[in-house]
């Protein structure tokens, strides 16, 4: 991750990278709760100047909504490891 502005292509594919493997692992994670978030996607195109992209969340399912509260609590419950 960088610390500070990207300057150049490389700091950008850099950015690019860590938010596609944050999607992913989230994405790998919500699959292992039974949880799809079908808009799950990056968005790079808002990140100028800033040292990380975003991950959009996106839309969902009143019952998925439901399922990853669900979830959430229950992990809650457990204790954060």
């Amino acid at each position: 991750m960088l610390t500070e502005e990207p300057q150049n292509k490389e700091d950008w594919r850099q950015i690019t990278k860590d938010a596609q493997e944050a999607r992913d692992g989230l994405a790998a994670a919500l699959r292992d709760a039974g949880i799809t978030l079908p808009s799950l996607t990056t968005d790079i195109a808002t990140s100028a100047g800033r040292t990380t992209a975003l991950v959009d969340l996106g839309r969902c399912s009143v019952e998925t909504a439901h399922r990853l509260a669900s979830a959430l609590r229950e992990v809650s419950r457990r204790g954060a490891p």
